[in-house]
């Protein structure tokens, strides 16, 4: 094997352990989650583990980066062109459709957050910075819709508080009227902001 396939092995097992880890993180918890299992899951070796992180922390910030990435890009995506009732159809509306078939389990940046706030400021802070993020592609949406810069702003963040508030709610219940009471706020909040 040639040093460019190797390398290209070894890109792929370390996304395999991030992948993994971050799909048992979100369904589990960081806590309940054990370098073990991660291993096993990604069907990679303790040696593969420890090539690529040197702890379950170091692997948490990459989950982070992962989480950030991924949900970033879907929410971009998701807001492309649209005003806010059309996002918020879409964001809620796919979540939904998630929740129903068993793979909606919370935003997974504040799931870890949460869980690392006070034992590890440094996942802790990736997940905040990404959540931050989040707030400011509602701002946007909400100024497409109408909405005046300096009022987006404050809406935005208070939209976003919903957003989250109800996703721990569904994630404490696992019961889908929190998703769907999130729908049905998130559309009145616009109306109410007019």
């Amino acid at each position: 094997m040639n040093q460019n396939a190797k390398g290209l092995k070894g890109e792929k097992s370390k996304e395999q352990l991030i992948e993994c880890a971050a799909r048992l993180f979100l369904e589990k918890g960081y806590n309940a989650t054990g370098i073990n299992e991660i291993i096993n899951s990604a069907g990679l070796s303790k040696g593969s583990f420890y090539f690529y992180f040197s702890s379950k922390k170091d692997l948490a910030i990459s989950v982070a980066e992962y989480y950030s990435q991924m949900k970033l890009t879907e929410v971009s995506e998701t807001a492309r062109d649209k005003t806010w009732e059309d996002f918020i159809e879409k964001l809620v509306g796919d979540t939904i459709k998630a929740a129903k078939g068993g793979k909606s389990f919370g935003c997974p940046m504040a799931v870890l957050g949460m869980e690392t706030a006070f034992l590890d400021p440094d996942i802790a802070a990736k997940n905040y910075a990404s959540l931050k993020s989040m707030i400011g592609i509602f701002e946007d949406v909400l100024k497409r819709s109408g909405i005046s810069e300096e009022k987006a702003t404050i809406s935005a963040e208070r939209a976003f508080a919903i957003y989250e508030g109800y996703l721990l709610f569904y994630r404490l219940s696992k019961d889908i009227h929190e998703l769907e009471k999130l729908l049905r706020d998130l559309k009145e909040f616009h109306k109410h902001l007019k």
